[in-house]
Order: structure tokens, then C-alpha cells, then sequence
């Protein structure tokens, strides 16, 4: 599958932040090796899809919703 052009909820454009939300998640992460986060309930960790989403300036929860599950299957088909 492909990113959806637009939020299917709220109708946000997001297929335009696809490769930059890859792209900087990448760097951002790097070689090191990610820990796994447990939530607690009581704060949010910072993560780099945290910082991506947020430069970005995805503030509604749909519209995350669909950067951080997309699952790209073109490269596989």
C-alpha cells in the first residue's frame, strides 16, 4: 500500500511528509541500537517519530495515526 494522499478522518495532506517523516526518523535513529520504551501512563517519551511528527506539525491524533502504522508494501509487490 501507499500513503493515503490525505487523512481519511480530518482530510489533512499527508502524502507530501511521507519521505521527510522517513527520511528524518532514519537519521534520527541511526545505527544505535533503539531500546525498547514500556509506558507508564504518567509521561510521554521522546522519541524520533515523536520529534518528526512534531516538526512536521501533525498535532491531531489521526493524522499520527497514520504516519506511525503505514506499512510500506509497494517494495514487496
Amino acid at each position: 500500500m501507499i500513503i493515503p494522499i490525505r487523512c481519511m478522518n480530518c482530510g489533512n495532506v499527508l502524502a507530501d511528509k511521507w519521505l521527510f517523516y522517513q527520511q528524518k526518523v532514519k537519521e534520527l535513529v541511526g545505527s544505535n541500537k533503539v531500546e525498547p520504551i514500556y509506558m507508564d501512563g504518567k509521561s510521554v517519551p521522546v522519541t524520533a517519530e515523536f520529534q518528526v511528527l512534531n516538526a512536521l506539525g501533525l498535532k491531531r491524533y489521526c493524522c499520527r495515526k497514520h504516519m506511525l502504522t503505514h506499512v510500506d508494501l509497494i517494495d514487496k509487490i
